[in-house]
């Protein structure tokens, strides 16, 4: 065997312990990604549980947060996602060629969840959502076809698109609906629905809001709930419902796709990629839970929708000068920037590449302010007071793994630019005063499973009532559930998957 195949063997069996074991403080600084294999312990808790519930049980769908739905090229079956090496024909990257963001699209399209990912050689694959999938088998319930839909004691996944725009999955997903209802012409029909991460948020707006499009800008929302009358139950998994600090850093600084670790042979995803993702957006934190501090740990005032906030701080590939010099009109942004080289496309260059080759400055900039400004839109739409809910919600997440809650922004006058730091360290002041690594950690980082905290789960605010301030939810929960798991291990956690497990076939009742 050669040393360069020994070398890859290696890293390969490195990724897999990295990625079963992402245990670190600072595994946020991944965008959420689908579920790992189950404990041994999981898996006793699935054995030692009750195989069969009783007949006529609603049908369920299986909403996978981001990532967590395989992309393939819609030409030539090719997987675009996920694959530890990305294709010429085309790779993740949507076009930034139009302000309207449903005109932006490729030949990529949603073909399955991803039930597991296969690593080669004698490695084992690793489980995704195949080990929700069986837990549901052994309670009775059967996997069903979209297009040859049942009414009951089945369920169905719900792969999509998840690069795309929240509120047009969420479209999708009442189109879904509403056509196995007709099929099997039960139109009093409702679901329980599992949704997992950014699922979580596509469900509620589609709950909330149907096929219905965002208001225009300054006009307040105002539920209307015509998707309810599909919905029974929605049983959130680790849903980031005030936004999540995570999607911010992967927007700025990429991430790893696997681990807290680049690794030489994973294609990670990118700043580039991020930029031309509009649900990542909207997966950042809402305005009003927006958390910046200054060198001094003091708090700072940052508008996080506006494109000149981006600009004054660097954040993003837009102020990458690599990016830039990939546009069409690199040559006259060079003249006013001297750090940006335009490059020059190779006969084997990739597709997306070429794309972006014919895309000017002004294009992407138009795209990259509507973008912002539909994300904080669709925030405020999910931020709309619910004192009442025509369905039954149910939260679980973690609360004992720490999240991060607020990024540092210091000024480096060496360097002259903003510093943006999203990690625990240590770091000296402009005044020369030294914070230490445990001291930052304290006051960016809270509870939460590594990539949600719990306030943004139970979308929790403060309110004043007789002099005291107390947290209270944006709408009302049936019942949350908490424990010690990371993101991507919520379902196979005992406590909690013994909750939404019975939540399941409880009957509804009649809310207060």
């Amino acid at each position: 065997m050669s040393k360069t195949k020994i070398s890859f063997l290696l890293n390969l069996a490195f990724f897999l312990l990295a990625l079963c074991s992402a245990t670190d403080a600072n595994a946020q600084k991944q965008e959420p990604t689908p579920l790992p294999s189950p404990s041994p312990a999981a898996k006793a808790a699935q054995q030692t549980t009750p195989q069969t519930q009783a007949a006529g049980k609603n049908p369920i769908i299986i909403i996978p947060g981001i990532q967590g739905s395989q992309l393939v090229n819609s030409k030539t079956g090719k997987s675009v996602w996920f694959e530890v090496r990305r294709e010429k024909d085309d790779d993740l990257r949507l076009p930034m060629t139009s302000a309207i963001l449903s005109r932006n699209r490729d030949g990529v399209v949603a073909k399955d969840i991803i039930r597991e990912v296969k690593l080669p050689g004698v490695l084992p694959d690793l489980e995704v959502y195949q080990g929700l999938i069986d837990s549901l088998k052994a309670r009775g319930y059967a996997e069903a076809d979209w297009t040859k839909p049942q009414a009951t004691d089945v369920f169905y996944v719900f792969p999509y698109d998840w690069r795309r725009d929240n509120v047009e999955t969420a479209r999708l997903l009442i189109q879904k609906i509403e056509a196995v209802k007709r099929s099997v012409k039960r139109p009093d029909l409702k679901f329980d629905i599992l949704a997992h991460s950014m699922g979580g948020l596509i469900a509620r707006y589609a709950a909330m809001y149907g096929t219905a499009d965002l208001l225009p800008e300054g006009r307040k929302p105002v539920p209307t709930w015509t998707g309810a009358r599909h919905i029974n139950k929605l049983l959130m998994f680790g849903t980031p419902n005030e936004g999540s600090f995570d999607a911010f850093s992967a927007l700025i600084n990429g991430s790893s796709v696997v681990s807290t670790r680049n690794l030489p042979f994973i294609d990670d995803f990118r700043p580039e990629d991020g930029l031309t993702s509009p649900s990542i957006f909207q997966l950042m934190p809402h305005q009003t839970a927006v958390r910046f501090l200054d060198e001094n740990l003091k708090p700072l005032k940052i508008d996080l929708y506006n494109p000149a906030t981006w600009s004054k701080y660097g954040w993003g590939a837009l102020n990458d000068p690599k990016f830039l010099g990939k546009l069409k009109d690199a040559d006259l942004l060079a003249k006013e920037n001297k750090d940006i080289r335009p490059s020059k496309l190779g006969k084997d260059a990739n597709f997306d590449d070429k794309v972006l080759s014919q895309t000017t400055f002004a294009q992407v900039r138009a795209y990259f302010s509507a973008v912002l400004n539909r994300a904080k839109r669709f925030n405020l739409a999910l931020d709309a007071p619910t004192r009442k809910s025509p369905i039954l919600l149910y939260a679980y997440g973690g609360n004992c793994q720490p999240t991060l809650d607020a990024v540092l922004l210091v000024h480096s006058d060496k360097k002259d630019r903003w510093l943006t730091i999203t990690d625990a360290r240590d770091i000296k002041t402009s005044g020369g005063r030294e914070i230490k690594k445990d001291e930052l950690k304290a006051v960016m980082f809270t509870l939460g499973d590594g990539r949600v905290t719990k306030r943004s789960l139970l979308a929790e605010g403060e309110a004043s009532e007789g002099g005291t301030k107390e947290l209270i939810s944006a709408f009302p929960l049936k019942s949350s559930v908490f424990g010690c798991s990371l993101h991507t291990q919520l379902f196979l956690e005992k406590n909690i998957q013994d909750s939404f497990l019975s939540a399941l076939v409880i009957e509804k009742t009649k809310q207060p």
